[in-house]
């Protein structure tokens, strides 16, 4: 996966606290599981407001499979 140089201003605190619960020792790491986090949650709070405006019967709303991550565009 290529990967894109940044600069970032964050909280250092929040920082540290990330670090310690996900056990990242990079802050990349940190950034880069931050942003699939975000991501996911985007895509689930999508995905439940589209069955709250089209509800499916008695279809069952499932978390997103970790798997797709492997096969994101935006990865190449």
């Amino acid at each position: 996966m290529a990967k894109v140089k940044i600069s970032a201003t964050v909280d250092p605190g929040r920082l540290e606290k990330a670090k310690q619960l996900t056990g990242c020792e990079s802050v990349s790491e940190v950034l880069d599981r931050g942003l699939r986090a975000l991501i996911e949650s985007y895509l689930e709070a999508v995905h439940a407001q589209g069955y709250a405006i089209f509800p499916q019967g008695d279809d069952t709303i499932a978390a997103v499979d970790p798997s797709i991550w492997d096969d994101l565009p935006w990865d190449e």
